[in-house]
């Protein structure tokens, strides 16, 4: 990774989440109210779609290259054009959706997660686990679902059931941060100037990174075990997953919150601020 910027794309809008990509190089992201399609290696734009508000979470990417997208609805687009499948109520959040190997997909609401059938759009289930519009879930090898909430608390429940694990608290602090799970198991959460790293299993901490006081964003985990996240205070971070050990910083020139990092199947790593960066591997 040289931090070498390789393009970028005028949106027209707001890029205030992460993008993805499609296994063609397609970048999906979205600005304002659209989500963009745009070739991986030039950044020009394939197509646009409208959603019914702004779009504030990320797009997500199915077996089948189905792209679920949430804005007031949670939205299930053919990926290579455009085209909506189908659409569900959910209300405005932050929370991205979450695929698992089954083709549930989770999403997180003000009322709780729902489980809800990739393939038609019908809700399965909904757990209670407080306020959770604002974050995103996350699925383990063993389809343990992770989602923090705004009462403070990490709920790990059981994909299938919904029913609780565990919790693990954060005292004083209201969760916003999706989680990221590493190939160990170990589930890693940023929240204000931290990085968790938690036991999968217990919820227990393995280890803690503070990022000198600036508020720290949702994390990425590399193929080498990296993870990397960025701050407000305009830098991106790669500290080692095993001892949460910093690897390197890189600053960048954002007006707003920098959001996680995703990263191409060549290394490189991309990030929306006011503009959407390629980073060089």
């Amino acid at each position: 990774m040289t931090g070498a910027e390789k393009w970028s794309f005028a949106s027209g809008g707001s890029v205030g989440t992460c993008p993805a990509i499609g296994a063609d190089g397609t970048i999906y992201v979205g600005a304002d109210s659209n989500l963009h399609a745009l070739d991986g290696a030039t950044g020009k734009a394939k197509w646009s779609f409208a959603t019914d508000g702004d779009v504030q979470s990320s797009p997500t990417l199915g077996a089948d290259g189905t792209i679920f997208l949430r804005s007031n609805s949670l939205y299930a687009l053919d990926g290579a054009t455009g085209k909506k499948k189908w659409s569900l109520g959910v209300g405005w959040g932050r929370s991205s959706p979450a695929i698992a190997q089954d083709g549930t997909v989770y999403i997180g609401t003000e009322t709780g997660l729902f489980a809800v059938d990739g393939a038609t759009g019908i809700k399965k289930w909904t757990a209670a686990t407080g306020v959770t519009s604002w974050t995103s879930p996350a699925i383990g090898a063993d389809g343990t679902v992770y989602i923090g909430s705004l009462d403070h608390d990490l709920y790990a429940l059981d994909g299938v059931t919904g029913k609780k694990k565990w919790s693990f608290t954060m005292p004083g602090m209201v969760i916003y941060s999706a989680p990221a799970i590493g190939a160990d198991g170990t589930v890693f959460l940023a929240e204000n100037a931290f990085l968790h790293a938690l036991d999968g299993a217990t919820g227990k901490v393995k280890w803690f990174f503070e990022a000198q006081g600036s508020a720290v964003e949702e994390p990425t985990i590399g193929a080498d075990g990296l993870v990397y996240f960025g701050t407000r205070g305009n830098k991106l971070i790669a500290v080692d997953g095993a001892t949460g050990i910093s690897k390197w910083g890189l600053h960048i020139s954002a007006e707003f919150r920098v959001r996680p990092p995703v990263i191409g199947a060549d290394g490189t790593l991309y990030i929306g601020a006011d503009t959407l960066y390629a980073i060089g591997p």
